[in-house]
């Protein structure tokens, strides 16, 4: 049972999060920013989605930093592809 936990965005700086005791920064990936606009929307969404998927709190926040990367590249509020983001995923997690 999760008894602590918290995810926050750290700008270009990656996401932070924490389980009870366990702690990390996730840094970012290098992006072209356009605009930052749904950004942290997008964060929560994919989080939220990895998170119920898998249990596992690191890929959430893994995931969830690159889908939040994605959105800063387009100008304006964006939507991403499943397939976008698996595809970045694979080319950045594996």
């Amino acid at each position: 049972m999760i008894t602590g936990y918290l995810l926050y965005t750290l700008s270009e700086k990656g996401v932070f999060y924490q389980l009870d005791q366990q702690t990390a920064i996730v840094p970012s990936h290098l992006r072209n920013i356009a605009d930052v606009s749904g950004a942290g929307d997008t964060v929560i969404a994919v989080a939220a989605l990895v998170y119920a998927a898998t249990q596992n709190v690191h890929l959430m926040a893994e995931v969830a930093n690159i889908a939040g990367g994605l959105v800063c590249e387009v100008v304006g509020t964006a939507s991403i592809s499943k397939e976008q983001l698996l595809h970045e995923c694979e080319l950045l997690l594996s």
